[in-house]
């Protein structure tokens, strides 16, 4: 390469690198005048700023020295705003900056369209402004509905959704997400914090009516809580619960340990039964029974804490009845017994004569065994059979059902 030629590439490299921080540094408003596109621009302000607060993002360079400042804005609502000159701003001098006119209402206009005209001589076209209104948690969620009253069966099953409640937040993204809750919380009644549905997770047998108290917040960084509404669950007593076991010619009795660790939903015992191709089990005691059955299956799963022995009757149906005694222990030993054994037992003439037959018993997942208990039957009632089922007094967990 010549020297001629090797000096005019170095002479164009000089002028370039001295002209692009020039054009690089040239105003957008400048650039999109002399090209014949509009200038656009794009700002944001938090709602509930105060009057004077500058839009983040709109600075719009004059194009020109010494010019005067007739400039306007157009658009819907426009006059929420209004145009600044910097003048003696190290940063932005010689530049117009939009500041807003007043607190601004993001559930009233979320977005601005605005236009800025000035002088000919600084911009040939007018320049396009977009103000977002950015969100500030100050809505405090509200349900839709108010107090509501429903009615079910005491017999409903676990797991049954009772109602679902809705609510709404006038704010946007995180701030408007609603959560559900109930205070005091129930043993009985949970609330799926996402949807609003109130679920049944506990026994309501023996309960006439529950009432539950339900909240709601948002998700802003400092929650906000609306008024809380109330639900009240009236409890229908079921026809089948009102029936009193019939007195039959069979009758076992069972005492059955729950361990400790067992929680609402558990499988605890099942009913032993292999005499009916087709049966159905049902529950008929009176009173509030800490267990719900399976009625194909004759499984038998905790309805709620048991803190105190308990009886239930269990009927088994088909083309003749057979009825089962189930009690319920806690235990107060201190090592109570995981695995039980069970034995029918027939009397004699006498009491004290007996004579042992096994009783076959399904399998469930406490693995349950069979240990024989004597008992007397006077006055020629049938024979009883007892396995016990041990519960130590503690605290219980409860499995919620969603």
């Amino acid at each position: 390469m010549s020297k001629a030629a090797s000096g005019a590439v170095l002479l164009l490299h000089s002028l370039l690198s001295h002209l692009l921080p020039l054009l690089l540094h040239a105003s957008p408003g400048c650039l999109s005048a002399h090209s014949g596109h509009p200038v656009r621009y794009f700002g944001q302000i938090a709602e509930n700023s105060p009057a004077g607060t500058p839009v983040d993002g709109v600075v719009l360079p004059l194009g020109c020295p010494g010019a005067d400042l007739n400039g306007s804005l157009r658009g819907d609502y426009a006059s929420d705003f209004k145009l600044v000159h910097y003048r003696g701003h190290r940063e932005h001098r010689g530049h117009l900056g939009l500041v807003s006119a007043k607190a601004l209402d993001r559930e009233f206009i979320a977005m601005y369209e605005l236009t800025v005209e000035l002088p000919p001589r600084c911009l040939r076209r007018p320049a396009a402004v977009q103000v977002e209104v950015s969100d500030r948690n100050d809505n405090t969620p509200r349900f839709t509905s108010g107090n509501r009253t429903v009615e079910i069966d005491e017999l409903t099953p676990l797991g049954t959704e009772l109602v679902r409640f809705d609510a709404k937040d006038g704010d946007a993204e995180r701030n408007g997400r609603v959560t559900f809750y109930a205070s005091p919380e129930s043993d009985l009644l949970h609330v799926v914090p996402q949807t609003g549905q109130v679920r049944l997770v506990g026994s309501l047998l023996g309960v006439s009516q529950v009432t539950l108290r339900l909240h709601v917040s948002d998700g802003g960084d400092v929650a906000l809580i609306g008024d809380p509404v109330f639900l009240r669950v009236n409890v229908r007593r079921s026809r089948r619960a009102r029936r009193g076991p019939r007195a039959l010619s069979e009758e076992l009795t069972y005492t059955v340990t729950v361990p400790d660790q067992s929680r609402v939903g558990d499988l605890v015992f099942t009913v032993p039964d292999q005499r009916f191709e087709q049966r159905w089990f049902e529950v008929m005691s009176e009173t509030d029974p800490p267990v719900q059955i399976e009625r194909d299956s004759g499984r038998l799963y905790l309805a709620r804490s048991l803190r105190e022995p308990a009886e239930v009757a269990v009927k088994i149906q088909n083309l003749r009845a057979r009825l089962k005694h189930l009690a319920l222990e806690p235990s107060h030993l201190e090592e109570s017994p995981r695995h039980l054994e069970e034995s029918p037992r027939h009397l004699e003439e006498t009491p004290r004569h007996l004579e042992e037959s096994p009783l076959h018993l399904e399998e469930s997942p406490r693995h349950l065994e069979e240990s024989p208990r004597h008992s007397s039957s006077p006055g020629g009632v049938s024979p009883s059979l007892l396995v016990t089922w041990w519960s130590l007094p503690v605290t219980w967990r409860r499995r919620l059902v969603t």
